[in-house]
């Protein structure tokens, strides 16, 4: 058969170029234009059914699943499943989520054994981008009203140490290593970027897609880059801050975020 193909291929006489040339003619082949409004419609109802099905999987299955996994999950929560159905969580992270949080099923949450009980808190009204990735030891912090984009990284850790025996041994990072991230509430968060530890980013920051962010932001400003440096200013509308926010979702916003950066 392969050498049937072969000879079709290189038209090696008038037989073998024309069913070369009727091949190609039937890959072309297209239905008629007359008919595409017939297949408009059972379009439009394959996708209705299928986010009907997925909806109806996601309410009585994959979003309790979820939920069963965290802490504390206020009212609200809009879980958005994707081809992956569970985000994946590893480790005895605790999770608590304020009201109206959305939350992708592509994501993953981890917990290093380092402290007991590294927990990860996301305020009301936040909103967390598909492929995002939290690493937690101790503690991350995420504020209300923030726009988490695609493919984000955050961590309080750098998830092996620095030794290179230690690593090569699979020991986990020094408690010393482990700096907790606080990001402030109406933070927007670019695509593809990277929030390392130690980090705190103050209320109403913007970071700039693929950026690295290695120290601290001051409130209402924008960066990009890597490593990232303030490229602008964010103009300071009149917030409530914290409005609606559940206590147990804020813990480290006793004091504000703006007296805690590091320059």
């Amino acid at each position: 058969m392969e050498k049937l193909f072969s000879k079709i291929r290189r038209r090696e006489t008038w037989f073998y170029e024309f069913l070369y040339t009727a091949a190609s003619r039937f890959r072309r082949m297209n239905m008629p234009g007359v008919f595409l409004p017939l297949y408009r419609i059972i379009s439009i109802l394959r996708q209705a059914l299928m986010d009907f099905l997925r909806r109806v999987g996601t309410i009585f299955y994959y979003e309790p699943m979820f939920r069963s996994r965290c802490k504390r999950v206020g009212a609200g929560l809009l879980y958005v499943k994707l081809r992956q159905g569970f985000p994946y969580l590893y480790g005895d992270l605790h999770i608590f989520i304020g009201n109206n949080v959305t939350v992708h099923s592509r994501s993953s949450f981890s917990a290093a054994s380092v402290f007991d009980n590294p927990s990860l808190y996301i305020g009301d009204r936040t909103y967390l981008g598909p492929g995002l990735s939290v690493g937690v030891a101790k503690q991350v912090s995420i504020g209300a009203s923030c726009y988490v984009s695609t493919n984000v990284s955050i961590s309080d850790n750098d998830g092996h140490p620095l030794d290179p025996i230690k690593r090569a041994e699979g020991k986990p990072v020094a408690e010393e290593d482990v700096l907790p991230v606080r990001i402030g509430d109406y933070v927007w968060i670019g695509e593809g970027s990277a929030i390392l530890k130690g980090v705190t980013i103050g209320e109403g920051a913007v970071v700039g897609a693929k950026s690295v962010v290695v120290r601290d932001i001051e409130p209402f400003t924008v960066v990009a880059g890597n490593p990232a440096i303030v490229i602008g200013r964010v103009s300071q509308p009149s917030l409530t801050r914290y409005s609606g926010s559940h206590p147990q979702t804020r813990p480290f916003l006793e004091e504000p975020i703006c007296g805690k950066i590091r320059r």
